[in-house]
């Protein structure tokens, strides 16, 4: 029984040896590039930013790093640059939710599953949000007049169509029964014009990133009606209830995480899953997400990987039904 146990000692600490030159089986030689599908100073590129000055500053990694920007086609752009580094993990991307609608949508863009999944970083949800002194008073009032005319409210979407904040309309409302093929949707160029429509009286609704209505709430220009998370939010929208607290089962994140090329090797991803675990659980990291209403969720490769699968598979079901999408 003693030698038994012996044994059962030994290959445990085999075994954890090797997990240990697995994840030590590979580290980079050379500059790492952080590759982000959109502009400096965006959202994405802050992220990357951040990611970057962590990695040197709290976890001590020598490596030199870049972030380089490639714009254009919603992000897919810099998923053709990654993926023409097969199997070199001195190349990652912010990914987002573009990421697994954009093959669906468009011919020739590359889906999710020829790229390595690496890690989920944040969740960042959705608002809802009306003029102060607007009729629509709650989430569920705002869903009662679409339940008896689609096309009775006018909303207001500063991403395009598929993006964050339609999805995250269409996929409440779908829960709650209204008829989403018929509702009365307006795109615009971003959060700022949104805001303006809505203080203008042109729209009677808008939904953008919960983060770019904190002032105009705390100033009682605005009124939130609803959240899409798990959850309510803190600070100017503590008051705000979440979609499921309304009593529609429907909870939408607007994530971002990081993928690298396809073709990686099982010591590479390991040595990227042990840095992203350790950069994600930094203060610093876990502060600036809750700052920005973000909820710091995070995934290694593995998880994320199925994460994205059922993704794939819930938003094609409903682009589809909207007739964006075979």
């Amino acid at each position: 029984m003693k030698r038994y146990a012996r044994s059962i000692a030994a290959g445990l600490i085999l075994a954890a040896c090797t997990g240990v030159v697995l994840a030590q089986g590979w580290k980079p030689t050379r500059n790492v590039e952080i590759i982000v599908g959109s502009a400096a100073g965006g959202g994405a590129d802050l992220t990357a930013r951040q990611l970057q000055k962590l990695m040197r500053e709290k976890l001590g990694l020598d490596f030199a790093s870049s972030v380089v920007n490639k714009t254009g086609g919603g992000s897919s752009l810099s998923y053709v640059y990654l993926n023409q580094h097969p199997g070199d993990a001195h190349y990652i991307a912010l990914s987002l939710q573009p990421m697994i609608t954009g093959p669906m949508m468009i011919a020739g863009q590359i889906p999710h599953t020829e790229m390595t999944p690496l890690a989920h970083l944040f969740n960042e949800y959705v608002g809802f949000a009306v003029r102060a002194d607007s009729g629509i008073k709650s989430g569920r009032d705002f869903v009662e007049r679409l339940r008896k005319d689609p096309g009775a409210v006018s909303i207001s979407l500063s991403t395009a169509l598929a993006g964050s904040n339609h999805l995250a309309t269409v996929l409440a409302l779908k829960t709650a029964g209204v008829d989403i093929k018929k509702l009365r949707v307006v795109v615009v160029a971003g959060a700022n014009e949104s805001i303006a429509g809505v203080m203008g009286g042109h729209v009677d609704v808008m939904v953008t990133s919960a983060a770019s209505q904190i002032a105009h709430i705390q100033g009682g220009k605005l009124r939130g009606i609803a959240v899409s998370g798990p959850r309510r939010l803190s600070g100017a929208f503590a008051d705000v209830p979440t979609w499921k607290e309304q009593g529609y089962d429907s909870i939408y994140a607007n994530w971002r995480g990081v993928v690298g090329p396809k073709g990686m090797s099982a010591a590479q991803i390991a040595y990227w899953d042990d840095v992203f675990s350790r950069l994600t659980q930094t203060p610093e990291w876990r502060n600036e997400a809750l700052r920005l209403l973000q909820d710091p969720v995070y995934m290694n490769s593995a998880e994320t990987r199925r994460f994205l699968d059922a993704q794939q598979q819930e938003l094609r079901a409903v682009l589809v039904e909207l007739g964006l999408a075979k």
